[in-house]
Formats: structure tokens, C-alpha cells, sequence
């Protein structure tokens, strides 16, 4: 069999991966906070007469641009409009999020709608009233009393977060900083995702269109193959 076969292979797999993380992306283009996956690519030449390229996946990145802020009037409602992610302890450990849609629970901490518990500054945040403002840098203010003031964090290199769930969770030794003074926090507002849906599926036909031509191209060379091995049979 021709290792040009082979080639094609890498560039169907190849595809087939990237319609993947299109397909998430999709899936959640209505998701509060959601950053879209981009597929990286490189050549790899593993022929010893560097006459063959194969192409691979070599990982996925996150988009970190940010989302259109989406009018909500809800009070415990706040978007990041800047750097930044919220903190949120989950049973492992503190997570990363942009989405702000956020709740009381029966004890009064204020929580994510999965119910984890949102961070201050001082940790937990615990409110006698969903009734708030909350101002641009993240203070909660009670009956005009400043009651907790939301954490947000930022790092220096986003690629050293790596999506869990719908958080991000930080990889060993990645340093959380304190987000920048410009970011500030909008209440009443949520940030939606970054997809953008038509560029998404523009991006999907083109990827399944390389696929079909590469699978194509391996019925191509496997049909040549056999061809040939039918002629020489008959010699």
C-alpha cells in the first residue's frame, strides 16, 4: 500500500477533530460566558525523505475575546467588561468563570446557578437580600453599606487555563493575579458567548468539505491499489 494514503488519513482525522470543537462551540453559542475552542494545526514530516507531510491536531486553544454584554435588570446579574474571571469554589478547588448569573441560596451565600459558592474578597459572600447594587469594581452594597466586594482574578497567560464544565480550572502552576484596575463589572448584565454562529458554520462546510475530499482521495488510492493488484495477478 502507498503511505500517500496515510497522508490523506491525517488530513480526514484532522478535520473530523475540528468539526468537533465547531460543534461545541455551537452547542453553546447560547451559553452565558462561553469561550469559543480554536483548533491549532502543524505539518509533521515523519517521511525520512521528507517527501511526505501529515498534518495533526496539535491542541485547542481558547478564544478569551469578549462576549456582547446582554441587558438581564436582574440585580444579582454582573458582567466583566475588561480582563478578569469571577471565582468560584467547587468541591476541586477554585474555578474560573465569565458567566455572572448569579443566586442566593437557602443560607444566603451568594452562589452560581449550579450552586458553588462565589468568592469576595473576603471569601464567601454571604447577603441578607437579593436587593443589591453593585458597583463598577465589584462592590455589594446593602441598604447603602458595603456588604462584600466580588474577587476577580486574572493571569498572565490565559493559555494556562484549560476548560473543566463549563469553568475554567488553571493548570500546575499557573499564578492567579488580581484582574486589572480598568476591568469593571456592569450589574444587571450578563456577558453571552463569543461564538459567532455564522462564522462557525461558514467554518463547519468548509472543514466537512476537506473531509469529504480527503476520504475521497483514500477511495482514490485504495481503488488504484487494488487495480493494480488485479493487472499484476493477471500477468
Amino acid at each position: 500500500m502507498d503511505k500517500g494514503i496515510f497522508v490523506a488519513l491525517s488530513g480526514a482525522v484532522m478535520q473530523e477533530r475540528r468539526m468537533e470543537a465547531l460543534t461545541d462551540n455551537l452547542a453553546n453559542v447560547n451559553t452565558a460566558g462561553f469561550k469559543a475552542q480554536r483548533p491549532l494545526f502543524e505539518d509533521a514530516i515523519t517521511d525520512i525523505f521528507r517527501v511526505r507531510t501529515f498534518g495533526k491536531l496539535d491542541e485547542l486553544t481558547i478564544d478569551m475575546g469578549q462576549g456582547h454584554a446582554q441587558r438581564t435588570e436582574r440585580k444579582l446579574d454582573v458582567a466583566i467588561n475588561g480582563d478578569g474571571f469571577f471565582v468560584v469554589e467547587t468541591p476541586s478547588g477554585m474555578r474560573y468563570t465569565r458567566d455572572g448569573s448569579f443566586t442566593l441560596n437557602n443560607e444566603g451565600n451568594l452562589v452560581t446557578m449550579e450552586g458553588y459558592p462565589v468568592m469576595g474578597d473576603g471569601g464567601r459572600i454571604k447577603l441578607s437580600t437579593p436587593e443589591v447594587l453593585i458597583d463598577g469594581a465589584g462592590a455589594i452594597h446593602v441598604n447603602g453599606a458595603v456588604a462584600a466586594k466580588l474577587k476577580l482574578a486574572s493571569f498572565i497567560d490565559t493559555a494556562a487555563l484549560r476548560r473543566e464544565g463549563g469553568f475554567f480550572a488553571p493548570l500546575p502552576g499557573a499564578k492567579e493575579t488580581p484582574a486589572s484596575p480598568n476591568t469593571q463589572v456592569e450589574q444587571g448584565y450578563i456577558e453571552a458567548s463569543n461564538v459567532n454562529a455564522v462564522r462557525a458554520m461558514t467554518t463547519m462546510i468548509e472543514a466537512m468539505r476537506s473531509y469529504e475530499t480527503n476520504t475521497k482521495l483514500i477511495q482514490s488510492m485504495d481503488d488504484m491499489t487494488r487495480k493494480a493488484i488485479e493487472e499484476v495477478g493477471r500477468t
